[in-house]
């Protein structure tokens, strides 16, 4: 995080004389250490995962249309490999809570 007062000061200079359409898109973890004109000037997006096991994998899995099962010659093979992955990605989702 010590590059972000470099990037501060570069943003505050490209100010005046940049494009109407410039915009820099920054993606991070909630920190203490943005400065603070950083984020006084920044439209700020939050995507929480969902609270809960089942919930997640809902959203998850939710992501797979049909045209993806219908394209694989082993359905079987794939679901269950997919439902694997969601299960997994949701465990670690939820124990990422607890440290």
């Amino acid at each position: 995080a010590a590059w972000l007062p470099k990037l501060e000061k570069k943003l505050e200079s490209l100010e005046d004389g940049a494009h109407p359409d410039f915009r820099v898109f920054l993606s991070a973890m909630p920190q203490n250490v943005v400065p603070v004109p950083i984020l006084q000037k920044s439209i700020k997006l939050t995507n929480e995962p969902p609270t809960g096991l089942k919930a997640n994998m809902l959203i998850n899995y939710s992501l797979f249309d049909q045209s993806i099962w219908e394209s694989s010659s082993k359905q079987g093979e794939l679901k269950s490999i997919i439902f694997a992955l969601c299960f997994f990605h949701s465990v670690v989702c939820e124990r990422r809570k607890f440290g």
